[in-house]
C-alpha cells in the first residue's frame, strides 16, 4: 500500500514538473514540425499554399520541417520556401495561378533537372515537380522519397 502511494506521488510530481515547462530526463527532443499556419487555418482554395503543402507532406508521413530562410532558383521570379524532409530539402515556389507558373517554369533550363516521373541520373540533378500554381524542387537521391513527395504534390491542392 505504501509502495502504491509512493508511485502515485511520483506521477503527480512528474505531472507538475511537466506543466511548468521542464522536460524529464527520459523525454526526447524532436525537430520542430510547426506548420506555417495554425492547424485548420489553411483554406482549401484549389491553389497550393505553404500550409497546404506542409499538411499534405505531413499526412504522407514525410515529417516536413520548415526552414526560416528564403530560397531562390534562377531564373524563377518567385521567392521560395524551404522545407527539410529528413536529410533532403524541398524548395517550394508559389504563383497566383497556373498560367503564371507555366510562364516562369518555361524559363528553366530543363537539362539541370530531372522530372519526377523519370529515373535519377548520375549527374545528381534535383527533381522538378509542378502542380497547378506550384513549382517544387526536391534535392534527394532517394527514389522512394521522390515518389512519395511527387505523389503528395501531383495529387493536386485541396479543393474548395
Amino acid at each position: 500500500m505504501v509502495r502504491l502511494a509512493l508511485i502515485a506521488t511520483l506521477f503527480v510530481a512528474c505531472g507538475r514538473e511537466a506543466s511548468k515547462g521542464t522536460v524529464g530526463a527520459t523525454a526526447t527532443r524532436r525537430p520542430s514540425t510547426a506548420t506555417p499556419a495554425a492547424k485548420g487555418a489553411c483554406p482549401a482554395t484549389g491553389n497550393w499554399s505553404a500550409c497546404s503543402v506542409f499538411e499534405r507532406l505531413d499526412r504522407a508521413g514525410l515529417a516536413p520541417r520548415l526552414d526560416s530562410s528564403a530560397v531562390t532558383e534562377a531564373p524563377l521570379t518567385a521567392r521560395g520556401v524551404l522545407l527539410h524532409l529528413g536529410p533532403s530539402e524541398l524548395e517550394l515556389y508559389f504563383y497566383p495561378d497556373s498560367k503564371t507558373r507555366e510562364q516562369d517554369e518555361s524559363k528553366l533550363d530543363r537539362t539541370k533537372y530531372v522530372d519526377y516521373a523519370a529515373p535519377l541520373t548520375m549527374r545528381q540533378e534535383p527533381t522538378l515537380i509542378h502542380s497547378v500554381n506550384l513549382i517544387a524542387v526536391l534535392h534527394s537521391r532517394n527514389d522512394h522519397q521522390r515518389e512519395r513527395v511527387a505523389d503528395a504534390i501531383t495529387a493536386g491542392p485541396p479543393q474548395p
